[in-house]
């Protein structure tokens, strides 16, 4: 099944902005744009820091906190303090090596596990560069990389790799075993050319602008290099028949960061290669054509573990369907009350065409765009926006009634849209007519002390979200040219004064202009409702989060047999004597202290007790040791 877009934005658009609960970063740029840890956190690190951190935030935040301050959920359970990675001073005497041992090794005495069994090296050393560049203030990585410009390119080049034979090679991986003072020793030594008078800040900066070359943050471009081929099929699905000399284009995705398109064309099989590109899981493909000004993709590719090669089939189609062919296979009304004069209401379609050609709609007279789907709205309705899309492009209005002008193509197509209806005397009706037949309509609105007047809907369950609870309305089989109507009743300034306390409730922002969310539905429908929304493109990045979610219990299970397995490892060393009771006591802790974490992210919601309950029914071998084992570990239970 393929889903038509108008733009390449905006599958690039989906990967960045609406995969709910994962890392949301930035296109890394030139230096100018290049951000590290602390620059006010409103992109991500550059270079390996960036991929660092999307390590961090999955392994490391129960302990040392979202920010690296050693204040995260478990730290008090942890024998001392935690250090703190954004002091100016953590990384004084420390070299990344030594960041790096301990990421690999552990920290029994801290509980801290190794994970050099878990990560691969170069993921080691991504975390590493991210926690390494945590203790650096915001601006102080430009500032360093001027100093650098200005002092050191002449001999070493913007690259760091020497302009001629002879100058150390800074990208070499031996500096990652030098602390700052001794990189500053070595730059301000006799036998080093004169870098001019330099004060003890300004030697810690241009330390850290040499830094950046063997820790990887001059990364400005992820390395699209690999052994993995992508082989993408085009046919038309009309005909049946395949496409020759069709162009096609590949675009590519580093853990949701598009990195880079390149183009190809089908031979005459219909087929186009891409080769030597990364196959690890992270990574993630693309593959769009257009066809007769319509613009197709195929399902999201991504390498297995056992096979270097992923096939790609994309369908185009050509047009003749008929308005009969089109029908709404469900939808939701979405209210969303924070201002007692204006509710403002999210509309989600998700048109099916279920023809094998393209529906171009109704014969268009004189310069007049095409009416393909028409969407009247309530008269009163203002502030009428759809999301992604600027009005007068692709979509345009005729009074009240919505026009989308793009052909549809087979196969389901959302569209998510806005506006504003004003309150009077307490009270909003909201009705429109649907040209289509509508196999679901759902209306949710906020639990908030409003009743509903709703005749012809079936009253559901309250759905409880992120968001608080939502009153749940459906009809369901409407036919073409029905009129759906609810009145909501109750809206008054009381109601808004007795939730203002409870912020989740609020999918607007209370400040913003009538019909101007200050906050995006999107984030909201996604996470709280997992529905699919944003027009075609969202199919992309929700697929590819579902899949994620996915592959989450098994990544947990795994990482519980294989502590376990360590748990066993441990019983035995002590009963054969190889290790002190204190030592036991305080490892097989260590294991408990990462069992009560997974088993809380497994069991979302449930008391900790519980969770520490069935870890601490893990066989042992010496029971009679649980006294002294509890006066060790209390904290970690």
């Amino acid at each position: 099944m393929t889903i038509s877009f108008s733009k390449r934005r905006t599958i690039v658009f989906v990967f960045l902005t609406i995969l709910i609960g994962m890392m949301v970063v930035m296109p890394m740029g030139n230096s100018s744009n290049r951000v590290y840890a602390q620059d006010g956190g409103q992109t991500e690190p550059a270079g390996r820091a960036y991929r660092g951190k999307t390590l961090f935030s999955q392994r490391c935040v129960q302990c040392h906190g979202e920010q690296g301050k050693g204040d995260g959920p478990l730290a008090e359970q942890i024998p001392g303090e935690l250090p703190d990675f954004t002091a100016a001073d953590y990384a004084a005497d420390k070299s990344p090596q030594e960041i790096f041992d301990t990421i690999t090794n552990g920290r029994m005495d801290k509980m801290m596990p190794p994970w050099g069994d878990q990560l691969g090296e170069d993921e080691r050393w991504d975390l590493a560069s991210y926690v390494w560049s945590l203790h650096l203030p915001a601006g102080a990585m430009d500032e360093a990389v001027k100093l650098y410009e200005q002092d050191c390119s002449s001999c070493h080049g913007s690259s760091g790799a020497g302009v001629e034979a002879g100058v150390p090679d800074l990208n070499n991986p031996h500096w990652l075993s030098a602390t700052d003072a001794q990189l500053i020793a070595a730059f301000t030594t006799d036998t080093h050319p004169d870098v001019g008078q330099l004060d003890e800040n300004e030697q810690m900066l241009l330390a850290s602008a040499v830094r950046r070359f063997s820790l990887g943050f001059d990364q400005t471009q992820v390395s699209v290099e690999g052994l993995g081929d992508v082989e993408v099929s085009v046919s038309n699905g009309s005909s049946g028949e395949h496409l020759a000399n069709q162009p096609v284009r590949l675009i590519i995705f580093e853990q949701e960061q598009f990195v880079e398109t390149r183009e190809g064309e089908t031979d005459d099989q219909g087929r186009a290669r891409f080769t030597g590109l990364p196959t690890a899981p992270t990574w993630a493909y693309v593959a769009e054509t257009t066809y007769q000004g319509l613009t197709y993709h195929g399902e999201v590719g991504q390498f297995s573990p056992d096979s270097n090669m992923i096939e790609i089939s994309v369908s185009v189609y050509d047009p003749g369907a008929s308005k009969e062919s089109i029908s709404i296979d469900r939808s939701h009304w979405l209210v969303d009350i924070s201002n007692p004069a204006f509710v403002d209401i999210g509309e989600v379609y998700a048109f099916l065409n279920t023809a094998d050609h393209v529906y171009t709609g109704e014969a268009a007279s004189g310069q007049e765009a095409p009416r393909v789907l028409e969407i009247p709205l309530p008269d009163d309705a203002i502030h009428i926006s759809v999301e992604g899309e600027t009005l007068g492009e692709r979509f345009i209005l005729d009074g009240t009634t919505l026009i989308d002008t793009q052909p549809l193509p087979p196969g389901n197509t959302q569209i998510f849209l806005r506006y504003s209806l004003p309150v009077e005397k307490g009270r909003v009706t909201l009705s429109h007519p649907l040209l289509y037949p509508t196999k679901m309509l759902n209306l949710l609105a906020p639990d908030i002390g409003i009743s509903i007047d709703a005749p012809d809907w079936q009253q559901g369950d309250p759905i409880p979200t992120q968001s608080g609870a939502f009153l749940n309305y459906s009809i369901f089989d409407l036919p073409a040219g029905a009129m759906p109507t609810a009145t909501l009743n109750g809206i008054t300034e009381d109601i808004l004064t007795s939730t203002t306390s409870d912020e989740p409730q609020q999918v607007i922002d209370r400040n913003a202009a009538p019909g101007v969310s200050g906050t995006p539905y999107l984030p909201w429908i996604v996470s709280g409702l997992g529905l699919i929304v944003l027009g075609g493109g969202v199919a992309i990045g929700w697929r590819k989060h579902r899949q994620t979610l996915a592959a989450v219990p098994d990544l947990r299970e795994e990482q519980k047999k294989a502590l376990i397995q360590q748990m066993a490892a441990l019983d035995d060393a002590f009963e054969s004597g190889e290790i002190t009771g204190d030592e036991y006591h305080k490892q097989r802790n260590t294991l408990k202290l990462q069992l009560i974490a997974l088993m809380r992210e497994e069991h979302e919601g449930d008391d900790a007790a519980d969770a520490t309950e069935s870890i601490a029914e893990t066989p042992k071998i010496h029971p009679e040791e649980d006294d002294g084992e509890e006066e060790h570990g209390s904290a970690a239970g």
